[in-house]
């Protein structure tokens, strides 16, 4: 009887063990099936560099000085002397029009002095003949050999002589003005550079008529000197506070991405312009362009240089947009959830702040004083130390199938 009980409990106590021991293996399989997914966090080192701030703009490239190149007259491009790209030089013939219509007025201004210039002596003539008369007059009169009313005569008549000679010499200089008015209208046939350089526009053809009759018509635009360019930049009204004159900059252009060019600020216009309710500024950027690389017309990108520090601590932007969620919450995704639901665990944050690692891979808040910024990476005045590794977002864990 005895044994019968001792092999009852025996197997009471097995049943027991086994009951235990499979409870605890559930608990443990339930616990590693609904474990929480750890959280790996993307960080960088707080590294010393150097760090400029900037106002970035587009601009265009243009020549510091050009010269439009006109006629002052109307009338048929007869021949060009120039192309694109040609190098001209001060007084170098560049084109002829047709010049039929204003020689044409030449001979008839030279034919009209050369007529007044006869009468001239035609009324010096007269006038000689009348002073001739009237001395003769004034003898007879003083032996009273005639009467006074034919000296009266006479003398009428010198006055009228000495008159039209006056009036002659008057037409003469008149038709000399006149002619030197024509030729000056016949040199404007011949058209000269006015300056040395290079031809970047040519705007008519041979053959072409141009009409100067309300503005003066452009044959061709010549840039003085292409070593020395400038960048207009247009730049916002909420920026033009930090641009000054003498300011450095620095640009590049699509056609040599790899290349960066440097200028400086050699005016502000305050001359604003408006469309669709923005206002900018032009500023001027003078560029030295020695080889000739930049060619006017080109698209600079530009950065207004603001403020410049060298060796200092900086970190990315991305680290002050980082805050710490909790490990659930990071890897939920699509919009937050509504009322009743968890709350994102997110910090208090009353100053700047970034985000350190520490020993047990957990995020601790830095509070630090920032200076300034190139759009991508800040300085940190004070608050960290080089090689500190800031947190700059989180890697979300991959869920098993």
């Amino acid at each position: 009887m005895a044994n019968k009980f001792s092999a009852k409990g025996g197997k009471f106590k097995f049943a027991a063990a086994f009951l235990i021991i499979a409870a605890a293996a559930g608990g443990g399989a339930y616990m590693w099936l609904n474990r929480a997914p750890s959280i790996q966090y993307k960080s960088v080192p707080v590294v010393r560099t150097t760090l400029q701030s900037t106002i970035q703009a587009t601009g265009t490239l243009n020549p510091v000085e050009t010269v439009d190149v006109g006629t002052q007259i109307s009338g048929t491009i007869k021949e060009l002397f120039f192309d694109y790209n040609s190098e001209v030089k001060a007084g170098q013939l560049i084109a002829l029009m047709d010049s039929a219509t204003q020689t044409a007025a030449v001979a008839q201004q030279e034919a009209q002095l050369a007529s007044a210039k006869a009468d001239v002596l035609d009324a010096e003539a007269a006038l000689e003949v009348a002073a001739k008369d009237l001395r003769r007059t004034e003898e007879l009169a003083k032996r009273d050999l005639i009467a006074k009313a034919d000296v009266d005569s006479d003398m009428s008549t010198w006055l009228r002589a000495k008159a039209s000679l006056e009036a002659a010499k008057s037409r003469v200089q008149q038709y000399e003005a006149s002619l030197e008015s024509s030729k000056i209208t016949l040199g404007y046939t011949k058209i000269y550079s006015p300056v040395d350089g290079v031809v970047i526009a040519k705007n008519v053809e041979e053959g072409q008529t141009v009409a100067a009759s309300y503005q003066t018509p452009s044959i061709a635009e010549i840039a003085r000197d292409l070593t020395q360019m400038q960048v207009e930049v247009n730049v916002d009204e909420a920026d033009i506070g930090g641009v000054h004159e003498g300011q450095e900059a620095e640009f590049t252009v699509d056609t040599f991405p790899r290349d960066s060019f440097s200028g400086s600020v050699s005016q502000v216009r305050l001359s604003p312009t408006s469309e669709d309710n923005i206002v900018t500024y032009t500023v001027i950027v003078k560029v030295d362009n020695p080889d000739g690389k930049l060619l006017p017309g080109m698209t600079a990108n530009v950065s207004l240089i603001l403020d410049k520090r060298d060796d200092i601590l900086v970190v990315p932007n991305s680290a002050f947009r980082f805050k710490p969620v909790s490990a659930s919450q990071s890897v939920e995704v699509g919009p937050p959830p509504g009322p009743g639901g968890r709350k994102s665990n997110v910090a208090e944050v009353t100053a700047p702040t970034v985000y350190l690692l520490n020993n047990k891979n957990q995020p601790v808040k830095a509070e630090v004083e920032r200076g300034i910024t190139d759009g991508q990476n800040t300085e940190v005045v004070s608050g960290l130390e080089e090689g500190q590794r800031v947190i700059t977002g989180v890697i979300l864990p991959k869920e098993d199938a």
